[in-house]
């Protein structure tokens, strides 16, 4: 039987994939989940990155760049949701 080979690409789009999911989970559980222990415990976030751009005032341009992430459990469920599809397919 052939093999197919996995590459890089599909463990980020995965990974991608499954962050993405996590987050559509993250928004119904917000709507449906009354305010309670399990809704912080499922929906409370680290944010990592910078609050404010930074901003480079060059001669020709001004170039603002800013990355923030904003990580909960069913973010990181998701990730491993991805990367399980990926060792198993």
């Amino acid at each position: 039987m052939a093999q197919i080979k996995k590459g890089t690409g599909l463990l980020l789009f995965l990974l991608v994939a499954g962050t993405v999911a996590g987050s559509v989970l993250t928004l119904i559980f917000d709507a449906f989940i009354p305010s309670g222990p399990l809704a912080r415990i499922f929906l409370s976030n680290i944010s990592i990155g910078s609050a404010a751009p930074t901003t480079f005032h060059l001669v020709l341009l001004d170039l603002s760049l800013g990355l923030s992430f904003h990580i909960n459990i069913l973010n990181v469920l998701g990730l491993f949701l991805g990367y399980y599809i990926y060792r198993n397919s």
